[in-house]
């Protein structure tokens, strides 16, 4: 006897119960026969073990069983969202069953992040957990009733503190590492940060983090807002000093007493590690810049201190070399090399050219027409020109600027004007449009 999950369950027709059941009920064959689940299997299990998937089920070895029964465990998983598709089949011998599923497990769980449930521990979270999700090990899948049943076993907790929050949960993309979650959060609750602390911190002393982390002592209580602070914020601080591969650790935050009711002490750890220096630059991919001219653009020496943010304007520089010569589209990808024991980073940068653009029109928009004529006097790049993207840097500072001037001079009108290109792969031409408004 087989059961596809993905079919309606129908009454299951067993030999041994279906006869009981054509004897006239007042025998006493029904009590005597009634059959037992003595044993429950799983196939296909990859992540699960046998243990979880049975708890997850609901059945129990030793209880009574019937097709309904089935039906309703087989129910029960799909609607986890742990199987992706399950069937089953039921052996019999006697009054014993076997009932035996067969599943395709959900493609991927999600790690649970509990956001900011600053009154209890993970491990008090997680025990909480299993009694409504007997199989939780800190992930959950994306779909089904699971992740409702990890918020209703939350908020229980919080009643039981007496924490007038609600649990809400959704999926989430940590920036920091790029995997995906399923954030867990009390809502409706003020949790102040009142103080920060940075154990670890060395090369830049605490007080100088804590003073660039003021914005983080005017907010609630997020441990995903201080990781995504700490990596935008403070990291380009150790970047700039040559600590390329710093890392600020998992936030944690414990409740402060006294003087900051309702208040927490958040502590972000910092690991800084080495301090780099620079080695070279390795180029690949570009036809249109020479080498040379490229580590010119970068602008690095070799001994000198690794600065990540003097590297970042230095590829900026890269980037307007290939603008410069019409590819605007130019993109470099990199790649760095740490070697510690000398304590120098070398870099790997594939430059992916794209094509080259010639100079289309100007297009101004807003203006009378006598006053497009003059400004487009003042455009020197002629039409079917390689597009040189510096030239349009220069005629803002300079050749705008005076018209707009001239222009205030003519009529006393003040305009917002703005600038863009707008490049037609195609025909490989740049258009400038330039609007008043």
């Amino acid at each position: 006897m087989r059961k596809q999950h993905n079919q309606p369950f129908s009454t299951l027709t067993w030999g041994p119960v279906l006869l009981c059941l054509l004897i006239v009920i007042s025998s006493p064959c029904s009590a005597q026969n009634q059959t037992t689940l003595r044993r429950i299997e799983f196939v296909g299990l990859k992540k699960m073990t046998v243990p979880q998937a049975i708890k997850a089920s609901g059945l129990k070895v030793g209880d009574p069983f019937s097709p309904a029964i089935a039906d309703a465990a087989a129910d029960k998983l799909m609607q986890s969202g742990l199987f992706k598709k399950l069937g089953y089949r039921v052996r019999t011998a006697d009054n014993d069953a076997t009932i035996i599923f067969d599943v395709e497990e959900a493609s991927r769980n999600l790690p649970v992040v509990f956001e900011n449930f600053v009154w209890f521990s993970e491990e008090e979270m997680a025990r909480t957990i299993r009694l409504d999700v007997p199989f939780f090990d800190g992930t959950a899948p994306e779909a089904g009733t699971t992740t409702d049943k990890i918020a209703a076993a939350l908020q229980r907790l919080l009643g039981q503190k007496q924490i007038n929050g609600r649990v809400e949960h959704m999926p989430y993309t940590n920036m920091a590492t790029g995997r995906q979650e399923i954030l867990f959060t009390v809502e409706g609750v003020k949790i102040p940060v009142c103080s920060v602390h940075f154990p670890g911190a060395n090369a830049i002393s605490e007080a100088e983090l804590i003073k660039a982390s003021q914005p983080l002592l005017k907010m609630n209580y997020s441990r995903k807002d201080a990781g995504t602070f700490a990596e935008h914020a403070l990291f380009p601080l150790y970047r700039h000093i040559g600590y390329l591969r710093a890392q600020f650790k998992q936030p944690t935050a414990t409740v402060e007493e006294g003087r900051c009711p309702g208040g927490v002490a958040f502590t972000i750890p910092v690991d800084e590690g080495l301090v780099y220096s620079w080695g070279s630059a390795d180029w690949t991919g570009n036809q249109a810049v020479l080498n040379e001219d490229l580590n010119e653009a970068l602008g690095m020496k070799p001994g000198e201190l690794a600065d990540g943010l003097k590297i970042d304007k230095g590829l900026m520089e890269v980037r307007k070399a290939f603008g410069h010569r019409g590819y605007i589209s130019a993109g470099v990808k990199e790649s760095s090399e740490f070697d510690d024991a000398s304590r120098r980073v070398s870099y790997r940068f594939t430059i992916n050219e794209g094509q080259r653009y010639f100079m289309g029109n100007v297009i101004v928009n807003g203006l009378p027409e006598a006053e497009v004529e003059r400004l487009r006097a003042k455009w020197t790049l002629g039409s079917n020109a390689v597009f040189d993207e510096s030239y349009l840097d220069e005629f803002r500072v300079k050749g705008l600027r005076e018209f707009m001037t001239g222009l205030i001079q003519r009529t006393g009108a003040r305009a917002k004007v703005e600038v863009e290109m707008r490049p037609t792969a195609s025909k490989q031409i740049v258009d400038v449009i330039i609007s008043f408004k």
